[in-house]
């Protein structure tokens, strides 16, 4: 047993923990329990294990401090009745003695058929049969790591279409669920906290897989399910009144049993990040040295739209491990100057050499701007981005023609990591980019200091009158890469009367 604070942990078999001694006032325990769901992906609180001030944990104030310390509290959901008006504590009912079969449920992960699946959740029993009605989990790591190694690989490049309305229909009456939701997600998946793989594939609401027919896509389900399901390790929790149990909802899969003899209510309050979208696994070969030469090997092809093809699935793997900064620091720029020079609530922004969407990832997180459209030469970089539905529009084109798109269309236009003398040239790239962009809209550029045509076509412009710099910025992108300098431009659309 460890201790922090006052808090008890205590390891649970095959995986999990039970905590007693909570207090959910602390925050340094606050912090300990969010640590302790993410590298255990459950953790059970006994009804005399905790309290939250005057109130015992299993209050309904309670549970809502606690899917706090995980994201922002759900308020809706297409099926669950809600307990409370405000929708935020859902009601799980099931009336035992129904001739239901006690496996007839399946596991899953809450929400998988939505872009951005819940977080994590809170359950509390409440009113409990008799008999049975025991919550059963599944380690979604330790599934994958139950496949075989040339089943995990296979996975890596494979995603697979999640429904709401298909998935219910498999253990509900079929007329329950009227209008569908559907998502598509990598198959394996990282997790956003501890970066282990986990599989994201779910006996319940995934019903196919990508690019496939249904017999190669049922096929490889079943055999999936086959390797990653073992009894032995499944964690079953046998509720007594009052248990709070917290399950990540990325890390683990669960299934409530139907056996229970009589009336079986529980509470769930659920906790979801609303820009959190799923990072595809790709495995664990190579290190920094070969994800710069992967990015170095992309940058310089001859036929950029096949090298992009072929590298979008590996990416953000990539650029992750090198140290890529030059997303982060562009959007923070491209934020900081839009508030300060561009009188709109929601600008609009055309991102040009999308790729998977990290550019957009960053400006919904960290700026709240998600009036965004995405320009690519890569089908493959855009699926990515489009099944994360991080865009209002995409336009797959290639900014090295002058761009199907009307004059002063965008209050900004941002392009990060796309020039470069194999990728985007200046001409007739920056002007087009100038001449969709409204006036005293913004242009925000990013390149390696090496590339002169770059600057030389920046200073073309602002001799002709078409943009002024507004903010320049040198620094190094990659941190892996000390020797590369990179630079951004702000440049300011200026009106046709300020031209030549």
């Amino acid at each position: 047993m460890k201790t922090l604070s006052t808090l008890a942990v205590h390891q649970l078999k095959p995986f999990g923990v039970k905590l007693t001694k909570v207090d959910v006032n602390s925050p340094e325990q606050c912090d300990r329990i969010r640590e302790l769901l993410y590298e255990n992906g459950v953790v059970i609180i006994p009804a005399d294990g905790a309290s939250v001030g005057a109130q015992p944990i299993q209050a309904d104030a309670s549970l809502l401090k606690l899917a706090g310390l995980f994201g922002q509290v759900e308020n809706y959901h297409p099926v669950n009745e809600a307990k409370d008006t405000a929708g935020k504590v859902q009601i799980l009912e099931t009336i035992g003695d129904t001739g239901t079969p006690a496996d007839s449920f399946l596991f899953d992960s809450n929400m998988s058929w939505r872009v951005n699946p819940s977080r994590a959740s809170v359950l509390c029993g409440e009113i409990l049969a008799p008999s049975g009605g025991n919550t059963c989990f599944q380690s979604a790591n330790q599934m994958y790591r139950n496949l075989s190694p040339e089943l995990r690989e296979q996975l890596h490049g494979i995603s697979a279409l999640h429904s709401l309305q298909k998935g219910y229909a498999r253990v509900n009456p079929p007329d329950d669920v009227t209008n569908d939701v559907q998502a598509i997600h990598p198959a394996v998946i990282k997790h956003p906290d501890t970066g282990v793989p986990l599989l994201y594939l779910n006996s319940n609401f995934t019903v196919s897989l990508v690019g496939m027919s249904e017999q190669e896509s049922t096929e490889l389900l079943n055999r999936v399910f086959d390797e990653a399901n073992r009894p032995d390790q499944v964690l079953c929790h046998s509720w007594t009144k009052g248990d709070v149990v917290i399950s990540d909802n990325l890390g683990v899969q669960h299934l409530a049993r139907a056996d229970n003899q009589g009336l079986h209510r529980m509470h769930r309050v659920v906790a979801h990040d609303p820009y959190l979208r799923t990072e595809r696994y790709v495995g664990e070969t190579g290190d920094v040295k070969e994800a710069i030469s992967n990015i170095e090997h992309y940058l310089k092809q001859d036929d950029n739209q096949a090298g992009y093809q072929e590298w979008a699935f590996r990416y953000e793997q990539d650029v992750n491990r090198a140290g890529y900064k030059i997303p982060a620091i562009a959007t923070d720029i491209l934020a900081q100057y839009l508030g300060q020079l561009v009188q709109t609530d929601k600008p609009l922004i055309l991102d040009v050499a999308a790729g998977t969407g990290k550019n957009a990832l960053l400006l919904m997180r960290n700026h709240g701007l998600t009036n965004l459209e995405a320009m690519d030469v890569s089908t493959e970089m855009l699926f990515e981005a489009r099944r994360r539905e991080l865009y209002h529009k995409y336009h797959v084109e290639d900014a090295n023609q002058p761009l199907p798109i009307p004059d002063r269309q965008y209050d900004a236009v941002l392009c990060v990591g796309g020039l470069s003398g194999s990728q985007i040239r200046a001409q007739p790239a920056l002007e087009e980019f100038i001449r969709v962009t409204k006036d005293g809209g913004l242009v925000v550029l990013s390149m390696r200091e090496a590339e002169s045509e770059y600057t030389a076509e920046v200073s073309r412009l602002v001799t002709t009158g078409v943009a002024e710099v507004v903010h320049k910025h040198s620094f190094v992108g990659i941190e892996s890469n000390q020797e590369v300098q990179h630079q951004i431009f702000v440049l300011g659309a200026l009106s046709d009367d300020n031209s030549d």
